[in-house]
Parts: structure tokens; C-alpha cells; sequence
């Protein structure tokens, strides 16, 4: 079950009226105002009240002005003080805070991984189009790193014109190859 306070402003307007014509014009607007926050709470969705739990103050006042004027009273302000969610209540909406909670975390994650492919997939088009982009990374990525080795091939297009060229001899040296 949902428990909600109320706090209601009101003013005497008609004193005849209030103290006359009633028991007790305080029990009637009480009863009043129960009786027109039931119908507001009825009529809506069970997260409403806690989701706009502000615009439930101006239908109160909105709802009980007519029948509490008929009392000699006008009710000039009413708020929702606190909402009470009763045992079984209490955690069932938890656990759909918690879905929400984690559903919109799962969205994210995906939105980043998301941005991490397209940004992969926009490389990988730079470096189809510009072979020597990979070279580039490989150097700043050695010239970042310290310690490590790293180890150069050699494209196959360049061995081709290496063994092409019998004045070139490719092999393991410490100096690169010279034309003899």
C-alpha cells in the first residue's frame, strides 16, 4: 500500500457557516481532503505519485476547494509532505529502481563500446588508404615505450625488388644493405 501526508493551508471565510452549520469544520475538511486525494491517487499510475509528487499538491487544492467552500472554509495551499510505501511495496519498487538503474548503465557501456568501434573502424579506413600510418604508429608507439623490443618486417613488395636487385644482399646486419 501507498501512505501519503498531506499539509493544508485554509482560511475561515465564512464564520456562520464553519461553526454553525457544521459538527466540526476541521473533521469536514479533513474528511473532505482524504476523500479527494483517494480519487487523485486512484486515477494514476502507482509510480506517479512518487515521480510528481509536486503537481499532487495543486490537484488536492484544485479537487477539494468546492466541496470545502460549501464548510464556510477556502483552502489556500496544500502539499504532499511524505510518501510511505508499505512492506512488499517498498521492495517491488526497488527492484524496478534497480532494473532502471542498471539498464540505463548497460546503455551506456554500449554507447561507449559503440564509439570505441566506429573510432577502430575509422583507423583501420586511414590506414587502408594511407599504408604508412602504421609505420607512423609503430614509431610513436616505440618512441612512448622504453625497454621493450620491437621487431620490423619487411613489406613483401621490398624483398621482391631485394632479390631483384643482385647488387643488395638482405640479411641480418647491423648496417643496413649497400650496393656493392
Amino acid at each position: 500500500m501507498l501512505g501519503l501526508s498531506v499539509a493544508a493551508e485554509f482560511q475561515v471565510v465564512d464564520v456562520n457557516v464553519a461553526i454553525n452549520k457544521n459538527s466540526n469544520f476541521r473533521t469536514s475538511l479533513y474528511l473532505a481532503l482524504q476523500v479527494a486525494l483517494r480519487r487523485i491517487i486512484e486515477s494514476q499510475k502507482m509510480e506517479t505519485p512518487i515521480e510528481a509528487r509536486a503537481g499532487i499538491g495543486q490537484k488536492l487544492l484544485e479537487a477539494a476547494s468546492a466541496k470545502v467552500s460549501a464548510y464556510g472554509v477556502k483552502l489556500t495551499g496544500a502539499d504532499v509532505k511524505d510518501i510511505m510505501l508499505v512492506g512488499e511495496l517498498r521492495s517491488a519498487f526497488a527492484q524496478i529502481l534497480k532494473a532502471q538503474k542498471e539498464g540505463q548503465a548497460k546503455l551506456e557501456r554500449t554507447r561507449g563500446e559503440t564509439a570505441a568501434l566506429r573510432s577502430l573502424a575509422n583507423a583501420a579506413k586511414m590506414i587502408e588508404d594511407h599504408p604508412n600510418l602504421l609505420q607512423l604508429r609503430a614509431l610513436q608507439s616505440l618512441s612512448e615505450s622504453s625497454g621493450n623490443t620491437l621487431v620490423f618486417g619487411v613489406p613483401n613488395h621490398e624483398l621482391t625488388f631485394l632479390k631483384a636487385n643482385k647488387n643488395i644482399q638482405p640479411g641480418p646486419t647491423d648496417k643496413p644493405p649497400v650496393a656493392e
